[in-house]
């Protein structure tokens, strides 16, 4: 299959969803990846590997142009079973005939200026050791808030303070990961992204309620072939859903693999984090000055515009 098949299949697809509410959480729509997005960006982002606690291994992808004088929103994102920390960045899959990996949606949301900016954080999971794994979440968002130009610094305060600028999501075994972050510490992050998930996890809303806790944006996701997750996504985001200020659910027409999961993280990114606006640019810049009293303002004067 071509290239410019390819992007004639997805265009017809784009059309035929324009027709619906973009983010209904009631009728389920079909997401969709803009062709281009399947292959390499012009401007592509930077990888770096840290040890942030004894021997545990976290990566940090940071966008082209990354600079210590911005203030960049927290993704963290966890693998399925026989995944890796690699699974969301360098990881290559076979979609549509092309060899994809994840951090080439990352590239081009940032490329397009399609949300404001951000960094994604991955890690290896702890399949069956929900207590140990929740505190390995906490440890990643520390380390790197304490280390990278985001918005909360290293300590629960302000990750609490901040939890607005703070998603933590994910695929099959790492959407329920996500679900058993949102059980015990739902204070510490605003946004959840929860592709082919099982559940539902009936405690959650009990917890929110006693916490005094809702849930920012809520993005759901799940092949329709995928027999096994299927009805326990739509359960989960049915219990979920009146819990959030905003939620979306998507369907595609495959299973479990990532013909959901690569389309689905362009979709929930471009939906839980802020649209990438002057307003926003500027007071991005301010809230960084105010914090450290020695930066300027950026001229807006002699912008790239890219077409979005």
């Amino acid at each position: 299959m071509t290239q410019k098949r390819i992007a004639l299949i997805l265009a017809g697809i784009l059309l035929l969803c324009a027709a619906l509410p973009a983010y209904a959480a009631e009728t389920p729509t079909e997401g969709t990846i803009p062709a281009h997005y399947l292959s390499q960006c012009p401007e592509q982002g930077t990888i770096t590997s840290h040890l942030y606690k004894a021997e545990e291994e976290l990566k940090v992808w940071t966008p082209f142009g990354y600079s210590e004088h911005g203030l960049y929103e927290i993704v963290l994102l966890m693998h399925g079973d026989y995944g890796s920390l690699n699974s969301w960045l360098t990881r290559q899959y076979q979609l549509f005939d092309c060899t994809v990996e994840g951090r080439y949606v990352y590239d081009w949301l940032t490329y397009e200026k399609r949300t404001a900016p951000f960094i994604v954080v991955t890690l290896n999971n702890k399949p069956y050791d929900p207590e140990t794994m929740v505190q390995d979440i906490t440890d990643a968002l520390l380390f790197v808030a304490d280390r990278y130009s985001v918005y909360p610094k290293g300590t629960i305060a302000s990750l609490i303070e901040n939890r607005d600028h703070i998603t933590v999501g994910g695929l099959s075994r790492g959407s329920m990961m996500s679900h058993w972050f949102l059980s015990i510490t739902p204070e510490y992050a605003g946004n959840y992204i929860c592709m082919s998930a099982a559940g539902p996890y009936t405690e959650i809303p009990e917890v929110l309620e006693r916490k005094h806790v809702r849930i920012r944006k809520l993005f759901s996701a799940v092949g329709t072939l995928d027999e096994e997750f299927y009805e326990m996504t739509k359960a989960s985001y049915a219990l979920l859903s009146p819990y959030a200020d905003e939620a979306v659910y998507l369907e595609y027409p495959y299973g479990h693999n990532w013909y959901v999961w690569i389309p689905g993280v362009c979709e929930a990114l471009q939906f839980v984090l802020p649209p990438y606006t002057t307003e926003y640019e500027i007071g991005c810049a301010l809230r960084f000055r105010l914090q450290n009293k020695t930066v300027p303002l950026p001229s807006l004067l002699g912008r790239r515009i890219r077409n979005r």
